[in-house]
């Protein structure tokens, strides 16, 4: 029998900061789509400990984030977990208050088995207090789906 991967595509931030919520509004155009029913699409918000809840039902996360990697603001790029270097700052990959890396290194102490994990990051343009999208990270979210289907 043949049963196919469970993935959960979850955005995360914080969609009153301006680019912060680009993992928000990304997880609002995916949810437009239609998606195999083994696909989940799933508003983490701000992140916190229900992300451990998130991540333990799926065979594979996709975890959509604003996150400052050196890009263009706009610029969407794909890293495994196994691939970044969380270290004990957040900030490398995460830009809002919760810490991405405290719930690796939480569900790691915890023994939870982690699912693969992708992290589709989008460079910020800035993070201020707004509820809009800049223009550049507006237009990313094409590029983010078109990156997030071609994962799988």
């Amino acid at each position: 029998m043949n049963i196919a991967k469970r993935i959960s595509i979850i955005g995360i931030g914080n969609k009153l900061m301006h680019d912060e919520g680009v993992g928000i509004h990304a997880i609002e155009h995916l949810r437009e789509l239609k998606w195999p029913e083994n696909i989940s699409i799933l508003d983490g918000g701000t992140g916190g400990i229900t992300l451990l809840h998130l991540l333990e039902d799926c065979d594979h996360a996709i975890i959509i984030d604003a996150a400052g990697f050196g890009g263009a603001p706009g610029d969407v790029k794909a890293f495994n977990l196994e691939d970044v270097n969380l270290g004990t700052d957040s900030a490398q990959v995460s830009l809002h208050g919760t810490s991405f890396a405290g719930i690796i290194a939480l569900a790691n102490s915890l023994g939870q088995k982690l699912p693969k994990i992708t992290i589709v990051a989008i460079q910020p343009k800035e993070i201020k207090p707004s509820m809009e999208l800049s223009s550049e990270c507006q237009n990313a979210l094409p590029k983010c789906i078109a990156l997030i289907r071609s994962i799988f």
